[in-house]
């Protein structure tokens, strides 16, 4: 989504949805959002007042309206290709402990973004939806964003909020210096009848290893007693992912899981994966998200980046300072939160492993974690977590497999482009800029 924003009487103005069709096809496609709630992300943690209805975010000092649906699970939980586990969070232990033991909830994200929406338009924002934004310009004394209709809105400030692979980054020359790390295309279905081992728990399943690993994730659904979300990736673009799902779901040895299940809708998604912006402003043009991420900056830190751009304009607008000086809080913020905290490398680092050991040699890694790590949803710490794992694990490793610890010391500082220049290869940058 981009939004430009002018002096109106609550600083907000126009919100365009860049997408072409109706507000409710666009909040039903968006489906389902993970928000972690018992471990600080971005220096967060996210709240749920269920008597209010508010989704808070305590130090940042805001909340957004949700009263649908959530359902908490209590671990997350990675299986090996032969079925060993490791798990962030005592599954047995936490779910005793009710809402003081989960790991995470997920909630209704159509329902999420309605009260959204309701909130805005009570603010008097415009709302544009079925508008496609191919281009933004800058001119002496606004900014233009211009659709595929031929349609132009004149703003002081454009929000862009339009995801991982962001025409606006490209078209404003973001991306020609960026590094780029490949493609990752993910699908699946929405089904019910799934028979899991720990039904509350979100679950990661490494059916293959190797240049092209096969990863399958089961997430639960807000709505029904019995529905999930599962979907299965890989590091080439070009893989038939239908048929790599039909094998998991129905061949593979976690086929049993799925023998009563039923698909109910088909989802899926593409995206890119980059080096972060450092500097997410560029002619009064504010990135915000996975517009400037690496790969997701995830829904809460979504939200907080919206709540915090929109906060930081509309100062800028009340003090006459529509400039970078009027915005730096905000690029002050991003650097903090974003560049400092959260290091883009250990995130692209979950994905070497299943790259540079056998199905046998991470079966029997598996096998030797035997203890519950932490519990723990953020995929920026669980690497942390695994390493101290392994760590504990290593004497008996080094005594039955030396080659293995050799080849497990490489993971901290073995070059990424080395590890994915296979998906490197098969992706589709998009560099380009209108």
């Amino acid at each position: 989504m981009a939004a430009a924003k002018t002096a109106g009487e609550n600083g907000l103005r126009v919100a365009l949805l860049e997408r072409k069709d109706s507000i409710t096809e666009i909040l039903r496609a968006c489906g389902m959002m993970i928000v972690t709630l018992s471990s600080e992300y971005m220096g967060e943690r996210v709240t749920l007042n269920v008597k209010e209805g508010r989704l808070c975010f305590p130090k940042h000092g805001f909340s957004v309206k949700y009263s649908g649906p959530h359902k908490d699970f209590f671990a997350w939980e990675i299986y090996s290709p032969s079925e060993h586990l490791v798990t962030l969070g005592d599954y047995e232990e936490n779910i005793k402990k009710g809402e003081e033991g989960r790991a995470s909830a997920v909630y209704d994200k159509q329902i999420l973004l309605e009260g959204l929406l309701a909130e805005a338009r009570r603010c008097s924002v415009d709302v544009f939806p079925a508008t496609n934004v191919v281009n933004v310009r800058k001119e002496k004394y606004w900014i233009e964003v211009i659709t595929s209709e031929g349609k132009i809105f004149k703003g002081s400030f454009i929000i862009a909020a339009d995801g991982r692979n962001s025409r606006i980054a490209r078209v404003l020359g973001f991306n020609q210096e960026r590094r780029f790390y490949g493609t990752i295309n993910s699908q699946g279905y929405e089904m019910e009848g799934l028979t899991l081992p720990h039904p509350h728990a979100l679950v990661q399943v490494l059916i293959e290893s190797g240049r092209e690993s096969k990863i399958a994730f089961i997430t639960p659904r807000a709505q029904g007693e019995n529905t999930y979300m599962v979907i299965v990736s890989d590091l080439n673009p070009q893989t038939d992912k239908e048929g790599f799902f039909d094998y998991f779901t129905t061949k593979s040895r976690f086929a049993p899981w799925f023998k009563h299940a039923r698909r109910i809708k088909r989802i899926g998604v593409c995206g890119n994966m980059w080096v972060p912006i450092e500097d997410p402003f560029k002619e009064n043009v504010i990135l915000v998200g996975d517009a400037g991420w690496c790969q997701e900056a995830e829904m809460t830190g979504a939200v907080m980046c919206g709540w915090k751009a929109a906060h930081t304009v509309t100062s800028a607008l009340i003090e006459g300072k529509v400039n970078r000086e009027g915005v730096q809080s905000y690029l002050d913020w991003w650097k903090k939160h974003h560049i400092d905290r959260l290091d883009y490398n250990v995130l692209l680092r979950n994905l070497v492993m299943p790259i540079i050991c056998t199905n046998e040699e991470i079966d029997y890694v598996f096998s030797r974690i035997r203890e519950p790590l932490p519990t723990n949803l953020d995929p920026y710490e669980t690497p942390r977590f695994v390493a101290e794992g392994l760590q504990r694990a290593m004497p008996v490793i080094q005594q039955e497999r030396p080659q293995l610890v050799t080849k497990l010391m490489r993971f901290s500082n073995f070059p990424l482009e080395i590890i994915l220049n296979p998906t490197i290869r098969a992706g589709f940058p998009a560099r380009f800029s209108m």
